[in-house]
């Protein structure tokens, strides 16, 4: 029982599974400096590599618990569940986060089945898309229906996809939350030669050079840019893009660069640590995405102030709503995808204004900073609404109103927040 624990700290685990590493991750490690400051333990249940080093790097916890895998194979599930389970039974945990669609639905039921005293869900985005087919969107907003029963709260990484859950009756409003991502400040200078990055690329100082970041995956749409670079004509600068990240679709995508005849002008160069000098160096910033969350790298592109050329999915949609940062066109089409490049790459100044449009949204709305603080008074303003829950309990109790209460409540608020003292209002 945890009022039978000696120890006072809060414990906090964020479950991730396997998921690579990628712009959640980055959240994640994050929200583990908030616990930390607050005195807090914070551990991360994740599986992958590259997760898992930059866990060590951060000073956090790590479990390494293989029980959550990407796919969806039911009877290894149900063994993964159980295996869940069992670990959140014998390990104090005070709050489980879990973060993704399959961490979210196998670790909210493994938290609620434990009587962990405090579960919430960060929903980076959705198994599905604007344009999915309605029977698809029903099935996964069936599932996100069912584990909202299983956690406190819901946070949305942006206001389009909190509306877009209560629209589709995946938890009440009163549930769900949106914070939007934030990221660090990269900075707009490096000390790096970009000269220098440019002929390690082996890109030319005078190449229209074009970045894209981003996992390699169906829903990055990155087959559009290939098709877009085949429809585009050559230009007085030489056009090259440049791929940064990795994935499961990578090889199909080197594939097509061929079968387009574009293998000169496309570049896939893997997963990077250095995309901040990437940004630097290059001249526009493309992503031609279907499905995201939030994209973090659409704010670290908004972050270096360069120009974006993006796809008008809701979520960026409500980026581009707090001023002009980009060109965004319809998703799914290489053509309006070819068009706002060379529009772009003909006006400098165009190039210019929007780059400094969304260095200035980025402060004012996206920094890491903000999300951060809002992201501390979420966990202390639920901790405290446990806190008070529990008291309304022991004071029906102590009328003779209430005779039993559930082993989880007996076991859990009073403890967990009488634990938990605030701090100073800086993250």
């Amino acid at each position: 029982m945890l009022s039978q624990r000696a120890s006072s700290r809060v414990r906090v685990l964020h479950i991730v599974g396997e998921s690579r590493f990628g712009g959640a991750a980055k959240i994640i490690l994050g929200l583990g400096h908030v616990a930390r400051k607050e005195g807090w333990d914070a551990d991360i249940l994740t599986t992958d590599p590259v997760f898992q080093q930059a866990v060590a790097q951060h000073g956090l916890g790590l479990v390494n618990l293989d029980v959550i895998r990407r796919e969806i194979r039911p009877f290894w599930d149900l063994g993964g569940l159980v295996r869940l389970h069992g670990f959140l039974r014998r390990a104090p945990y005070d709050i489980v986060h879990t973060h993704t669609s399959k961490a979210g639905f196998v670790g909210r039921l493994a938290a609620r089945l434990a009587g962990v005293p405090m579960i919430v869900h960060t929903a980076h985005g959705f198994a599905f898309h604007e344009a999915s087919p309605p029977r698809t969107r029903r099935f996964y907003s069936t599932l996100e229906r069912i584990a909202s029963h299983w956690c406190d709260r819901v946070v949305a990484v942006s206001e389009f996809h909190r509306n877009w859950a209560v629209e589709l009756g995946m938890c009440n409003a009163d549930k769900i939350i949106a914070i939007p991502n934030g990221i660090a400040d990269p900075g707009r200078h490096s000390n790096v030669d970009f000269a220098q990055l440019r002929r390690q690329l082996q890109k030319r100082n005078g190449d229209f050079l074009i970045l894209s970041v981003g996992r390699l995956a169906p829903d990055k749409g990155l087959e559009y840019l290939i098709e877009a670079a085949a429809a585009m004509p050559q230009m007085e600068r030489r056009l090259q893009i440049v791929i940064a990240g990795d994935g499961p679709v990578r090889e199909q995508l080197e594939r097509l660069t061929v079968r387009l005849g574009v293998a000169d002008r496309v570049s896939f160069i893997g997963f990077r640590d250095d995309v901040a000098d990437l940004l630097a160096a290059c001249d526009l910033v493309v992503l031609p995405s279907v499905r995201e969350g939030l994209s973090i790298a659409l704010l670290e592109a908004m972050a270096a102030g360069k120009p974006i050329v993006a796809t008008s999915i809701g979520s960026q949609r409500e980026v581009s709503s707090h001023g002009e940062v980009g060109l965004f066109v319809r998703p799914a089409d290489a053509i309006c995808l070819a068009e706002a490049i060379l529009r772009l790459a003909g006006d400098p100044a165009l190039m210019t204004r929007l780059g400094n449009n969304a260095r200035s949204v980025y402060e004012n709305f996206y920094t890491e900073d903000r999300m951060l603080q809002s992201y501390r008074r979420f966990y202390l303003d639920l901790l405290e609404a446990k806190r008070s829950e529990a008291t309304a309990i022991d004071a029906r109790r102590h009328r003779g109103l209430l005779e039993r209460q559930p082993e989880v409540v007996n076991q859990s608020y009073p403890t967990l927040v009488s634990s938990h003292q605030l701090k100073g209002d800086r993250v």
